[in-house]
């Protein structure tokens, strides 16, 4: 079981997929997690007048959707005049990992990229990398712009922070 109500239960995430059972599926992960504010969209229209609404704190997006895709829904996302939305942190949820759809979405400005099906523990490892960032949080975009040394060693640097604060800790081997 995972220890996350304390730490997830005071945010909210918007789901969106066009497959009602997929966003069934996401509310139920997300929901045992401990979140308690869920929204759903069935497409990336819905999920903008969502958005604008409620301010979600963290968006699960499908890549596949009609009539606004997720590719369209970030590049929507990432524009608007306000600041605060524009970076809301979004995981990219797909059964269409081909390198052209991971290039794109990363071009778009997602922050993580999860190909279906996706296991509980990454989905929660991903949210859970969101809430620990905080505002430190690298747009993937910016990132892409940034030599690989430095990317890694700004991972490297958010796992040292993890580490000195007690939230990771070293696996024992038994």
């Amino acid at each position: 079981m995972l220890q996350s109500d304390s730490l997830l239960s005071g945010y909210s995430i918007l789901i969106v997929d066009d497959n009602n059972y997929m966003r069934s599926i996401l509310r139920t992960m997300v929901s045992g997690f401990g979140v308690r504010s869920i929204y759903e969209a069935g497409d990336g229209a819905d999920a903008i007048a969502i958005l604008l609404d409620r301010r979600p704190d963290i968006v699960l997006c499908d890549w596949i959707m009609h009539p606004i895709d997720g590719n369209d829904f970030l590049r929507i996302l990432r524009q608007d005049q306000d600041s605060e939305i524009a970076k809301t942190p979004v995981i990219v949820i797909t059964a269409d990992s081909r390198r052209s759809v991971v290039v794109a979405a990363r071009n778009a400005g997602v922050n993580y990229f999860l190909a279906k099906p996706i296991a509980p523990a990454i989905l929660y490892d991903r949210l859970k990398a969101i809430v620990m960032q905080g505002d430190e949080c690298v747009q993937a975009r910016d990132m892409a712009q940034l030599p690989m040394g430095t990317r890694l060693q700004q991972h490297l640097d958010v796992m040292a922070k993890a580490k000195d604060s007690g939230t990771l800790k070293k696996k024992s081997s038994d």
